[in-house]
């Protein structure tokens, strides 16, 4: 895996670091999108500017996303192939399970398509609140 996360950050031009390639390790082996203090939890032996900057790297390199942002919590997650250094270009939804509070990534069945007139879109993110699967 890390070997794969290596191959990825050079890809993004990002030097593959022991911070970034554990980071990159955690968010991947989490089963949903991860809150950020799940982060802090598991990755306690970096501080916090570390953390900050190593993420943000992360997102800017178009490796991880913001999934969700709410009073609470900030969760990350990985992100697809067509995401790049150049922009996020997600093509699912964030649903946040009204339960077990957790955030996933979910693809939608339907194209959504959003124009305003003389508006040029660069990204669009869009989060849902319902019942996961699990909780059902």
């Amino acid at each position: 895996m890390d070997t794969e996360f290596a191959e990825l950050l050079r890809d993004r031009n990002l030097k593959a670091t022991p911070k970034r390639l554990e980071l990159l390790s955690v968010v991947a082996k989490y089963n949903s999108a991860i809150p950020y203090s799940e982060l802090q939890k598991s990755l306690h032996h970096f501080d916090r500017v570390t953390l900050y900057r190593t993420l943000n790297a992360l997102l800017d390199g178009g490796i991880v996303h913001k999934a969700s942002v709410s009073n609470e919590e900030v969760y990350y997650a990985m992100c697809k192939h067509y995401c790049s250094s150049e922009g996020h270009h997600h093509k699912h939804v964030h649903l946040k399970c009204k339960e077990c509070l957790e955030v996933s990534c979910v693809e939608a069945k339907n194209t959504i398509v959003i124009d305003i007139p003389n508006v040029e879109i660069d990204n669009v993110e869009i989060e849902v609140q319902g019942t996961c699967s699990k909780c059902l």
